[in-house]
Formats: structure tokens, sequence, C-alpha cells
């Protein structure tokens, strides 16, 4: 009877934390829906003034993706957020720490990714074509953006920085568990795998699975890269560190 008891327990608190979960992305829906056009001003490059809608629905589907594309992002932090405090109670002290260092530094690394890395990434990417649909000799072309392509390009490089802390972080655990050798020997296989995921949640196209898979090769050539500076950072630190004397023990008789 007391276990039925825990079990009716343990159940509701999680149908509370749900709750509280799909309560919270719900508000940040409304929130980013009504404050889409300003959300949307913040994404433009410079340069970019107007847009070009060719269907009668097509900027209202647009926003309502906008809108449940930035929910989904921050929900996710309010699930892991409440899935952490309805498990703390049964968790070991490093268990614990150890989840809460994750949220944590997923929360700073994703907030750093998107204020600095992410307005860049815009720029750099909206300057490289831009400059391929004005320079076309041939034919008079107008280059006329549409709002849902453009907001496709960016879901495209959201995906990059979504992927970039698991990717680190599965990198990281690899790396405590393998060496540098058998990095460097079998980075072929690295490279299948990270054009297979950029397969697994792309569009089916080679530019899409390029501009996914690309940034995990440079993740995993970066890692190795940071290996190899490290262990020569620990070699010199104890090359470097001092010899303790040996005590004497006439002087400790005395």
């Amino acid at each position: 009877m007391k276990r039925l008891q825990l079990s009716i327990y343990y159940i509701q608190e999680l149908n509370y934390r749900l709750a509280y979960a799909a309560l919270g992305t719900t508000l940040i829906f409304f929130t980013t829906y009504t404050y889409k056009q300003g959300l949307i001003f913040l994404l433009l490059p410079q340069g970019l003034s107007h847009f070009v809608s060719i269907g009668l629905t097509e900027i209202f589907f647009t926003y309502i993706q906008l809108c449940i594309t930035l929910s989904i992002s921050f929900g996710i932090f309010l699930i892991a957020s409440q899935s952490y405090i309805f498990l703390r109670p049964g968790m070991y002290a490093y268990e614990s720490s150890t989840f809460l260092s994750l949220l944590t530094s997923a929360f700073c690394f994703y907030i750093y990714i998107y204020i600095l890395i992410f307005p860049a990434l815009i720029k750099i990417s909206w300057e490289l074509f831009l400059t391929y649909s004005q320079n076309f000799t041939p034919i008079n072309l107008t280059f006329e953006p549409r709002l849902n392509n453009y907001l496709d390009h960016i879901q495209q490089l959201n995906k990059i920085l979504i992927f970039s802390f698991p990717c680190l972080l599965t990198l990281n655990l690899f790396q405590k568990y393998t060496n540098k050798q058998l990095w460097v020997k079998h980075r072929g296989i690295a490279y299948v795998i990270a054009f297979f995921i950029a397969a697994f949640i792309t569009p089916p196209d080679i530019i899409s699975q390029i501009l996914v898979g690309a940034p995990l090769i440079f993740f995993f050539e970066i890692q190795i890269i940071l290996w190899t500076f490290y262990k020569r950072y620990k070699k010199q630190l104890l090359v470097r560190q001092p010899i303790k004397p040996h005590k004497n023990t006439l002087g400790d008789k005395k």
C-alpha cells in the first residue's frame, strides 16, 4: 500500500513538472508571436529591407513556424530543468552536481552562441550569397528575397548551432576513454558519421548536408588540435614541477 501511494505521488509530481514545462512553452509561443515582427527585424542582415510573398497564407504560416521553433528551443531548457528538479532527490551528490553543471554550461554556451556567433554567421552568409545573386552578367536579374526562404536558411544555421553542444559533449566523452592516435587513424569514419548526421537532420539536398556536415568535421578537427595542445601543456607542467626536498631525519630527531 505504501509503494502504491509513493508511486501515485511521484506520478502526480511528474505530471506537475510536465505541466509547468508545457505552460512555459505555451507562454513563450504567445510572447514570440506578439513580438514576431520585431524578432524578424533582429534577424535581418544589413541591406535587407523588404520581402516578397507569393501566397495568401505564406506570411501567417511563416510567423507560426518561427514562433514554434523559438518556443521549442526555449522549451527544451524548461523540460531539462523540470526533469532535474524531479530527479534531484534520488540522485547522488556527484550526479546532481554533474547534471547541474551540464545545464549551466549548456545555457551559457547557447547564450554566447546566439549573442555573438549567430549574428556573425547571418552576416557572412548573407554577404556571400548576395554577391552571387547580384553579379550575374549574362542577363538582368533582380533579387527579390522571400520571407519563407530566408527563415529556412536561418533555421539551417540554427540546426548547426543547436547540435554543436551535443557534438562537443560527445567528443569530450569519447576523448576520456580513447586516445588521439585512434581518432587520427579513424578520421574517415568520423567524416562519414558527420555527413550521416547531416543527412538525417536536413532536407535531402547536398547544400544543406554540407552546411551541417562541414561544421561537425570542423569541430572534430578542432578537438584533435586542442587535445594535442593540452597534452603538450600537461607534459610541460610535469617537467617544470619542483622537486620536493627530502626531510632531514637528523634534524627531525633533534
